[in-house]
């Protein structure tokens, strides 16, 4: 992975799981600094274990997430990246044991999670065949005539790949608990991809 993905792959692994497990509407942090902060992190890991692949971003942010659910809110209406990605988070992870890593997959577990879920959800969705087909904009047109109706839920379900959670319409239309139910249904492999890429979009 080149330096961009890496960065991108941390950025996505922590909301991730913060919204999962802490903050439901928690955001990554943007801007110049947020981005120096993470690099310094990624470089720095990879000085002490080699190239980082995404088993080793999924495990440091496990880590890291894991110790901010233990701090509680105050804590938490206070944090900042560095918080997570600083010398002291680098520390932390450095230090885990075996014992630390159980109690962390019993609490990823508490979440219906895995190490090894997160590692599939934090993979480059560009190489999933399905990928263009996760946000196609171009059948917003679509969505949005008659929308609510029955008429338009027709129309819609026979001229569309049904509910995204990216679609304004979507989003908007009172029918959206029926068709994401049918979409799972018929295009579950969309279905799951539309959903992992939306849960860990925002910051990203």
């Amino acid at each position: 992975m080149e330096t961009n993905e890496k960065n991108s792959c941390m950025a996505k692994a922590f909301t991730l799981l913060m919204r999962q497990l802490v903050v439901p509407s928690f955001v990554f942090p943007g801007g110049g600094a947020a981005q120096r902060i993470v690099n310094s992190c990624v470089e720095a890991l990879e000085a002490r274990y080699g190239a980082l692949e995404r088993e080793r971003i999924a495990d440091y942010c496990i880590c890291q997430v894991y110790a901010l659910s233990r701090f509680g809110k105050e804590y938490l209406s206070r944090w900042r990246i560095s918080h997570s990605f600083g010398t002291k988070a680098q520390e932390r992870f450095i230090a885990t044991t075996r014992e630390k890593r159980y109690w962390e997959e019993r609490w990823l577990s508490s979440a219906g999670l895995s190490r090894t879920e997160i590692i599939r959800m934090i993979e480059d969705r560009r190489e999933h065949p399905l990928y263009r087909f996760i946000n196609p904009e171009y059948e917003e047109a679509t969505k949005s005539r008659m929308l609510s109706t029955e008429v338009g839920y027709y129309i819609c379900g026979a001229s569309t790949l049904l509910w995204t959670p990216f679609s304004p319409s979507c989003r908007a239309c009172t029918r959206a608990a029926l068709c994401r139910k049918r979409t799972e249904m018929i295009y579950g492999e969309l279905y799951r991809i539309r959903v992992e890429q939306y849960n860990g979009k925002a910051g990203l």
